[in-house]
């Protein structure tokens, strides 16, 4: 049974009509958002009018209901209708129904149509289309929660909950749902793109939960080598890959993996008729992966069939997703109030730069307390200059740990253990040049935990992130405008912080500040990475190499010779070859003396050879070819080149079974068998015994045991106004404040 209370009055307005539209049989007629006179909703009969008015008040109670329905009843009485139906989300008694009744004497108003929570529960139990219909109603109910989370297909955490309770209560149902959902339905892989804070996230954690509540296996990844890791079966399985090319800039690592891994895996989406996709991603980052790499931009990324760009939202859609963040905010009255007053909440909704991160942020208590400003001023502030949003607690209010603190999480991966961030930030303090004696650090980080959590950091499971997204494209300019890479390469020793400031190096984020003496700190930052190994072998060798070519010199050189020597130690991953690849390339233009040079080629294929080796049996056709001519290319450093390939086609030849298992089209198997064996037929491959399983496939296939895709999980179709007069909106804002 439902209370209700994750609607706004406007969600609930919504449910109301629907559900009396399907009880009663009829097309109601709805007014814009919150014109009241007297009309929520109204229909036709006989020549008679019906008038219907849903009042939410969850969390009012009895009295001050009664209260409002005595308002009602000048304006029923001056409408004349023939019927009134009043619809309340209170629970409400026989007697309470009777008082309701009498407090408007002048409506035709009968006991019966005086609809309660019990009685609107009754309703949905009639009309299941109408709840799934409003899926904010029950996806954010906590049984509902629960039994996701606790039906193993969608294993995370407590926090994980909450947060998708909360974002669901305020969700505007728009138009990009149903897009979104067409395009799954056709094609089983999307990817959202738009500009920052449009609500890329919000809209993909829609979809998830919903196919979720429908049972499909829900599996999250913050790489795309774990998809290659999941065992996929005859359950239904999406998959979500929030920020799937970075949050912030591209990295050349990032577009190679993609380059090697995301296509083939599409396409094994596309075939697999139980297996969804679903990825996020900024606009531009998008378009910089496509313009690097000339697979991610042909047609197996083809922006028609499956990439879909959010942002628009309709004048009405705007006003919704303000009133719904304004509604369930924890914001005093006296800063609602002030939105109202001349007419502020408009001039927010129709600004240039509203977007919901903005909204989700002006509404939210917590930043506003690190603002310390009037919320008139934060709110005009920011609107007009987006950049302000959190230039001002950063620059102004925040503490310099907190501003540390924040720093650290910057010079790290999107997510950092504590352990980890501890030390990053006694380094920030460093770098600061705050003195802070060794045992009062601790605290001090303690502190600036508390200080940020909740506003700027989110800490799950012993791990710190940024609570929004924004915070890290902030202090990507802070770091590019206060000139901190110059004084953090003194100081910094982890790789993943080294890497960061690499990259920045690498897009010439530095360069007016680049001389003699930043030289030899990098080159001293190397030499910590590399002393240090806190980075792969592999992915150390690859930064020594890098900063030789862009620093050459004996001080550079040293570090090559010292990581080459380590990565000698290791044996490769199955994971590493995109990056091994990156590597070679970078050793080619590097410019390294010929000894050195000869050497680290050495240890360096030896090793790609070895991830080759271990990664064949997973990787598609298509992907084999493409390493294998890549290795070629190097036969004549190393003779073992032509055997890891057979080698690597002995591992294809043995899971030929699961290379089928997806396809289910007499006409897909045929081209696979063709493309098998010309591919053996180019490497000089002998073996046979693939036959068999090609077979075996054809068979169940003729069989008719391979389900079709299901073109439906049940899916939202709303339609509504999608403007409103300023004169409707103030009427709907006017509600908030009662």
């Amino acid at each position: 049974m439902y209370d209700f209370r994750t609607l706004s009055p406007i969600d609930f307005e919504e449910l109301v009509r629907d559900l009396l539209q399907a009880e009663l049989g009829i097309r109601i007629e709805s007014f814009a958002p919150g014109r009241d006179q007297g009309i929520d909703f109204r229909f036709a009969a006989g020549g008679k009018t019906t008038i219907i008015q849903a009042k939410h008040y969850a969390d009012t109670g009895f009295p001050g209901l009664l209260n409002a329905v005595k308002k009602e009843n000048a304006k029923i009485k001056a409408l004349s209708p023939a019927r009134y139906i009043f619809a309340t989300s209170l629970p409400l008694t026989p007697a309470q129904k009777g008082k309701i009744q009498q407090a408007v004497p002048d409506a035709p108003l009968a006991v019966e149509d005086v609809i309660g929570h019990s009685d609107l529960n009754n309703l949905i139990g009639r009309h299941h289309h109408v709840e799934r219909n409003h899926f904010k109603l029950w996806l954010s109910n906590t049984a509902v929660l629960e039994r996701i989370l606790h039906s193993g297909v969608y294993n995370r955490t407590a926090i994980e909950m909450d947060l998708i309770r909360e974002v669901t209560s305020k969700f505007v149902h728009n138009k990009s749902v149903n897009s979104a959902e067409e395009i799954l339905n056709k094609s089983g892989v999307l990817i959202i793109s738009g500009e920052p804070g449009v609500g890329k996230t919000t809209l993909a954690r829609m979809l998830v939960w919903l196919h979720a509540e429908q049972d499909w296996q829900v599996t999250v990844i913050d790489d795309i080598q774990e998809a290659y890791e999941i065992t996929f079966d005859k359950r239904k399985h999406i998959i979500f890959f929030d920020d799937f090319l970075g949050q912030v800039q591209l990295s050349n690592d990032l577009v190679r993996g993609m380059d090697q891994r995301l296509p083939p895996f599409l396409q094994k989406i596309r075939t697999h008729k139980n297996l969804r996709f679903v990825l996020t991603t900024r606009d531009y980052i998008l378009h910089q992966a496509q313009s690097h790499s000339r697979r991610l931009a042909d047609l197996a990324i083809d922006t028609s069939q499956f990439v879909l760009n959010v942002g628009h939202y309709t004048r009405s859609a705007r006003a919704k997703i303000l009133y719904n963040h304004l509604y369930f905010s924890q914001l005093i009255k006296s800063d609602v109030k002030t939105l109202l007053e001349d007419k502020l909440f408009i001039r927010m909704i129709d600004h240039k730069n509203f977007n919901p991160r903005l909204i989700e942020l002006l509404t939210n208590a917590d930043y506003l307390s690190l603002a310390e400003k009037p919320i008139k001023d934060v709110v005009e502030t920011v609107l007009e200059n987006p950049r302000e949003l959190w230039e001002i607690p950063y620059r102004a209010h925040l503490t310099n740990e907190a501003r540390a603190l924040m720093l650290a999480v910057y010079f790290n991966c999107p997510r950092v253990d504590l352990t980890s961030l501890e030390g990053s930030f006694e380094r920030m303090l460093d770098m600061m040049k705050l003195q802070i004696s060794p045992p009062d650090r601790l605290p001090a980080f303690r502190r600036s935990l508390r200080e940020l959590e909740g506003s700027v950091l989110a800490i799950e499971n012993r791990t710190v992130r940024f609570a929004n997204p924004g915070v890290r494209d902030f202090l990507d300019r802070v770091v590019e405008d206060d000139r901190l890479v110059p004084m953090a390469i003194k100081i910094l020793t982890d790789y993943d912080e080294v890497n960061l400031c690499w990259e920045l190096i690498k897009k010439g984020k530095t360069e007016q500040f680049q001389n003699d003496q930043f030289r030899h700190d990098w080159i001293n930052a190397v030499g910590r990475v590399v002393l240090g190994s806190s980075g792969t072998a592999l992915r150390c060798l690859t930064l020594a190499i890098e900063s030789y070519a862009k620093f050459p010199g004996t001080d550079a050189l040293v570090h090559v010779v010292s990581a080459a020597a380590t990565l000698d130690q290791y044996t490769a991953d199955d994971t590493e070859f995109p990056a091994c690849q990156a590597a070679l390339e970078a050793l080619a233009e590097a410019g390294l003396p010929p000894a050195e040079a000869d050497k680290t080629l050495e240890i360096l294929l030896a090793y790609t050879i070895d991830a080759f080796r271990d990664a064949a049996w997973a990787l598609s056709l298509e992907e084999l070819e493409s390493a294998a001519d890549f290795l070629l290319g190097y036969c004549n450093k190393n003779s073992e080149i032509p055997v890891a390939i057979h080698s690597a086609l002995d591992a294809q030849m043995e899971h030929i079974y699961e290379m089928t298992g997806d396809i289910d089209t007499l006409e897909d198997l045929d081209n696979f068998e063709r493309d098998l064996k010309a591919t053996l037929k180019r490497y000089g491959y002998p073996k046979k015994g693939y036959e068999y399983d090609i077979e075996q496939r054809r068979e169940r296939i003729m069989e008719g045991e391979i389900q079709k895709r299901s073109t439906s999980y049940g899916s939202i179709k709303r339609s509504g106004p999608t403007e409103a007069t300023d004169a409707e909106i103030e009427s709907m804002f006017r509600g908030l404040l009662e």
